[in-house]
């Protein structure tokens, strides 16, 4: 089950990180594209809170499921900002050069 939300906040990772590096529409759908092949090798590649918890309110996934989802996707999300910050920085460094 962990391989699971590994997997969910990995899919998330990608998808947030082309998001915030790219930003353009037809490079944040490769992106969502991308994130769910990766996380649907594992999970259900929700991606998303609100997909989770439709998929919930659907019974597709149980409490504990949608719980579980939830915070991969949040940890993959926050991951995605953390490296962000990191490589922003860093490529402002190179620009100075």
């Amino acid at each position: 089950m962990i391989g699971t939300y590994i997997a969910e906040a990995v899919g998330s990772f990608i998808f947030f990180a082309v998001i915030l590096t790219k930003g353009e529409p037809v490079m944040v759908a490769v992106g969502l594209l991308v994130g769910i092949l990766v996380a649907t090798i594992a999970s259900q590649g929700h991606l998303n809170p609100a997909v989770t918890a439709m998929a919930y309110m659907e019974g597709k996934v149980t409490g504990d499921e949608s719980i579980g989802y939830i915070g991969a996707q949040i940890v993959g999300a926050i991951a995605a900002v953390q490296w962000y910050n990191y490589y922003s920085k860093s490529t402002e460094y190179l620009k100075i050069m």
